[in-house]
């Protein structure tokens, strides 16, 4: 009992000790455990001058206003009335390059304009489509009575592609009374417009109502004769004579349009082109062939205008077709009945050997001379709008 009471009294000296001890140092615990908000101790600057400190606000004092500066010495004149307020220079538009080579090469009388076309036409409506693109009809925004056909054309970077539209716009810009004539050029971003003239339809759309009597056909196969002739002096074979590309106009005439796949006579030509039921053997073969192709092509025709379609018309398979063709004897009539001299005007174009088969202008000058003999019947434009005016009365 007494050694505990003696640990006791040591335990309770010590504490006493401890609390003396801590009353007389109070700044040593008390500082670290008191919480300041931030900012209040300084930032040691330990980067010196490596931050400029803000400069003092500099007021700025406007200039003060003197009146008498404003005032010119100079009196006030009223303008001369015969005072002329000189012009504005010239606006220098940069013409593009192909819109220069158009004008170059088209004659004159062929305007080639480089603005929206749709500011000058309006009531557009597609009537058709050709090689390059698609054919609409269209009138004139001041003069809405004068309609007018428009071939729209993309202008592919493609320079076989460009020189086709190049020929084309040639041929059409010649001039020749049995070729579609050209109106105007439009060259608008990245296509080519050409305005043409409006045409009252195809022969393919007669077809569509009837089969054409002789007297039409022979009138039309001279007509596209005219205009083969002149392709082919022009060095220029059509090479897609049918009668969707035959068009009639409103007194009668007949013009050949579509030059989308015409090409020069002077090149080596042996490219499977054209319509296939309307080639040629040699075409078919891939043989190298000149513009009596397209006197082929004008007998397939003639006989499509008469029988209303074309020969192997339900021949689906294009091979087979292309064997029939290459192998087969020519084709002539079968759902209507021609003359003799008729027959055998189709049969000397679908001549199997092209150096035997005519010209444009030696069949041209065979069929004139049968009708002046009277041996072949042909009527004029006036008889050709009346049969327009009985089958096509809506047109």
């Amino acid at each position: 009992m007494t050694i505990i009471n003696i640990t006791n009294n040591r335990m309770r000296s010590s504490e006493k000790a401890l609390m003396q001890k801590s009353r007389s140092e109070p700044n040593c615990q008390s500082t670290a455990s008191i919480w300041r908000p931030p900012g209040h101790c300084e930032i040691p600057d330990i980067l010196g001058n490596a931050y400029l400190k803000p400069s003092p606000p500099v007021s700025f004092d406007l200039r003060p206003t003197d009146i008498a500066k404003q005032v010119s010495k100079r009196p006030w004149y009223p303008p001369s009335p015969n005072y002329q307020i000189p012009s504005p220079p010239p606006v220098k538009r940069t013409e593009n390059k192909l819109e220069a080579k158009l004008r170059k090469f088209l004659p004159k009388r062929v305007a080639v304009r480089s603005s929206d076309p749709s500011t000058r036409y309006t009531n557009f409506k597609e009537i058709g489509t050709g090689v390059n693109g698609a054919v609409v009809r269209a009138s004139y925004r001041k003069r809405p009575n004068v309609r007018v056909a428009i071939k729209r054309c993309k202008l592919d970077p493609d320079r076989e592609y460009r020189a086709a539209i190049m020929r084309e716009l040639r041929i059409m810009a010649s001039g020749n009374d049995n070729l579609i004539k050209l109106r105007e050029v439009t060259i608008c971003q990245d296509d080519i417009w050409m305005t043409m003239d409006l045409m009252r339809c195809s022969v393919f759309a007669v077809l569509c109502q009837r089969g054409i009597p002789e007297e039409y056909t022979v009138y039309m196969a001279c007509e596209t004769l005219k205009g083969l002739s002149h392709l082919h002096t022009q060095g220029i074979l059509h090479r897609d004579v049918k009668c969707e590309n035959l068009l009639l106009g409103w007194h009668g005439e007949v013009k050949l349009a579509d030059f989308g796949l015409s090409a020069r006579i002077a090149r080596p030509n042996h490219e499977r082109l054209g319509t296939t039921k309307w080639m040629a053997p040699e075409v078919i073969r891939e043989e190298y062939y000149s513009e009596k192709i397209d006197m082929w092509s004008l007998g397939i025709t003639i006989i499509e205008m008469m029988d209303r379609v074309p020969p192997h018309y339900a021949i689906k398979d294009e091979e087979e077709l292309f064997d029939i063709i290459a192998t087969e004897p020519s084709p002539t009539f079968t759902y209507s009945y021609p003359t003799m001299y008729m027959r055998g005007l189709v049969a000397w174009l679908l001549d199997e050997e092209p150096e035997t088969r005519p010209s444009a202008r030696d069949a041209l000058l065979e069929i004139e001379a049968h009708i002046q003999s009277n041996l072949l019947p042909c009527s004029n434009a006036q008889e050709m709008t009346r049969f327009l005016n009985r089958v096509l009365p809506e047109c």
